[in-house]
């Protein structure tokens, strides 16, 4: 049957753009035009732009680098100040850059991605630069010295484009402003080595993958033990992927690692591979979830060692390399700490680190060449603290603490479970104070890409919903990470609905509990939470009062055609292939509304400019829902991108308008 809402896959129709403004003016009136938001969105702003709050920065040389927005620039400025007065609680910041500049050096509404230092000379720098907040985005060499953008220097096209720092006169170039440099999945699949001085057709060709894969990238590691090395990633799926090395003629040679593992780090000569899978290598096995160091000789490999292997209820999270020590952030039951080794004598050994809080902990900077690394720690009810880690002498110091945003007291934490339709206990988080069955609960979904939702703090959502007297519910479904790659396979492929699963026995938990019951549960969930969120909208309307639904997947038979959807097929299956397209029909979101259907109220968000999800799955479901439930409503601004890459004040007022939506449907 011809779909009737294919034309809104055409971002360059002027049916589509009216369809979508239409439908975004009528939100803004329902939900955005009164004094209530117009209070709410002030004081999340506020909130947002508090001096009071961290700034979390780069280090390099003793100075820190930070990105900063407030009222006066919108767009953000790039600053510095010494590391001696950041430690002092008394930064002499700096302006290196306002972002806004740069709107009319390239002819376009951009927003700062990322400042990439040349660590040997941080003065040195890339900065991506995105186009509204899309994936695309410009590369613009500039002197943080200067204060300048150089003359000649390392300056691309807006694109997909992957650019890093080899030397301080050569960048790898991984093109994606021409379509005949693009894998199907939209993103690089050409490798060049550049020199300071070459146009883009000067520099060298080093490698290039079919445009069946889904993209490649190349880098440098400078080993502080050792020489440097490159290395090249051909990712032909989103986990399925060849390392290749990089001799200094511009040789290159396939390592023979797993082709699931990610290579996390590079210390003393060795790789750091964390694994999907269990590898088996000169009859020696290293369990899937693991950390191992491998020796790397010339793109020989040689000896392996094992760091860490999980138990069931842990999972690898994150890893970092120092001048001296590898430092790995471990989930234990959905909670961090910390575990580091050093390389002495030959041998790996582990080492006793001072405790931290528990909850989520994040590895926030490692300046190059020295053993201090930054973590932050919070929960869902203590705002974050930031602290130095000094491995040498391993001392624990507290940097900053972010101010409380909410008053906690008599706010519940309590981790609970409930039983899948398959008999696996699911974890959970409810947090609250009230545990009636007229609580308006929010239950927050993930639930992908093996990435994991942890007890990090609530900041605008205490201060707005908690403070209330309401609660928020976290639900740690199959599909994340939160227990490893087997917490992540069980719900990958033709088994994705086990993500679905999940989260409905999570939401009938709460209701058998008495925590709260279905017209008061509202479901949110983003990109692939998005998905698991609608799947579970449209599969059980009667068990819940509310869905947000921000930048989702919904038509899952369509997704790979569609923006970088090519490059997710391992995680959801394979539409052309006849037993997973039966098994996407099932799940997609799109696909399973139904006429005659009651439906509770619904808010669908997207952005034009999101480059990564096509808006057309948000428009679409959208259209056809209102058709059928008119209490259904579209939130599309044309900037931000997939991730919200935009103004702080665009921020707030997204976060506003869920807010008041929520309280209007929920209580």
């Amino acid at each position: 049957m011809q779909d009737p809402y294919a034309y809104l896959e055409d971002l360059s129709s002027p049916a589509t753009a009216h369809f979508a403004a239409g439908a975004h003016a009528e939100t803004l009136a329902r939900f955005c035009a009164d004094e209530a938001f117009a209070a709410l969105a002030a004081d999340i702003t506020a909130q947002l732009q508090d001096e009071r709050q961290i700034p979390f920065c780069q280090e390099h040389r003793g100075r820190m680098y930070h990105f900063y927005q407030n009222a006066q620039y919108p767009k953000g400025v790039y600053r510095v100040c010494s590391a001696a007065s950041y430690r002092a609680g008394m930064p002499d910041w700096q302006v290196l850059f306002a972002v806004a500049d740069f709107d009319e050096v390239l002819g376009d509404d951009v927003y700062l991605d990322g400042v990439s230092h040349y660590v040997e000379a941080p003065h040195q720098a890339l900065l991506t630069l995105s186009s509204a907040g899309a994936d695309a985005a410009y590369t613009v060499e500039f002197d943080l010295n200067a204060g300048a953008i150089v003359a000649g220097g390392f300056h691309f096209p807006a694109g997909k484009n992957h650019i890093a720092w080899r030397d301080e006169n050569s960048v790898w170039v991984c093109p994606a402003w021409d379509e005949r440099q693009l894998t199907r999945s939209g993103y690089p699949r050409q490798v060049w080595l550049m020199q300071r001085g070459q146009s883009f057709e000067e520099a060298l060709p080093v490698h290039q993958m079919d445009a069946g894969g889904v993209m490649v990238n190349a880098w440098r590691y400078l080993d502080a033990q050792g020489a440097p090395i490159d290395l090249i990633e051909a990712a032909d799926g989103f986990f399925s992927k060849d390392y290749l090395y990089v001799s200094p003629e511009g040789e290159t040679g396939r390592l023979k690692l797993p082709r699931d593992c990610e290579v996390a780090g590079y210390l003393a000569g060795q790789l750091m591979l964390q694994l999907r899978s269990d590898w088996v290598r000169a009859n020696q096995s290293y369990p899937a979830g693991s950390l191992v160091a491998v020796k790397l000789n010339k793109g020989e490999l040689g000896a392996a060692h094992l760091l860490f292997a999980p138990n069931d209820t842990q999972a690898l999270e994150s890893v970092e390399t120092t001048k001296r020590f590898v430092v790995a952030n471990i989930l234990d039951n959905v909670s961090g700490r910390l575990l580091a080794w050093r390389f002495s004598d030959g041998l790996w050994q582990q080492q006793s680190l001072p405790a931290l809080p528990q909850g989520a902990l994040e590895l926030t900077d490692q300046p190059w060449g020295g053993d201090v690394v930054y973590v932050g720690a919070s929960d869902f009810t203590t705002p974050l603290t930031l602290f130095a880690l000094d491995l040498n002498v391993m001392e624990l110091t507290v940097l900053r603490r972010q101010p409380k945003q909410f008053d906690a007291g008599g706010i519940k934490v309590q981790q609970l479970h409930a039983q899948s339709s398959d008999g696996v206990s699911i974890p959970y988080y409810h947090v609250g104070k009230q545990t009636a069955p007229d609580t308006p609960t929010l239950v927050y979904v993930y639930g992908g890409f093996g990435m994991p939702e942890l007890p990090h703090y609530l900041g605008t959502i205490g201060r707005h919903w908690l403070a209330q007297g309401h609660a928020f519910v976290l639900a740690n479904v199959r599909g994340g990470g939160e227990f490893g790659p087997a917490w992540h396979q069980a719900a990958q492929g033709v088994n994705k609905h086990k993500s679905v699963d999940d989260l409905l026995a999570v939401v009938h938990d709460l209701a058998a509990r008495g925590l709260s019951a279905p017209a008061h549960i509202g479901l949110q969930g983003g990109s692939n939470g998005g998905l698991v969120a609608a799947s579970a909208f449209v599969r059980a309307p009667q068990s819940m009062g509310a869905l947000v639904c921000e930048v989702p997947l919904t038509d899952m038979l369509n997704y790979a055609q569609l923006s970088a959807g090519a490059s997710w097929i391992e995680e959801y299956g394979d539409p052309e292939n006849p037993a997973e397209r039966e098994s996407l029909a099932a799940l997609s979101p799109y696909h399973r509304l139904s006429d005659g259907q009651k439906y509770p109220p619904a808010l669908i968000t997207t952005s034009f400019s999101d480059d990564r999800v096509h808006p057309a799955h948000a428009l679409k479901f959208y259209a056809k829902l209102r058709r059928i439930s008119p209490q259904s409503w579209l939130y599309a601004p044309a900037e931000g991108g997939h991730s919200g890459n935009g103004t702080q004040a665009q921020t707030a007022a997204e976060l506003a308008c869920v807010l008041q939506f929520l309280n209007g449907f929920l209580r």
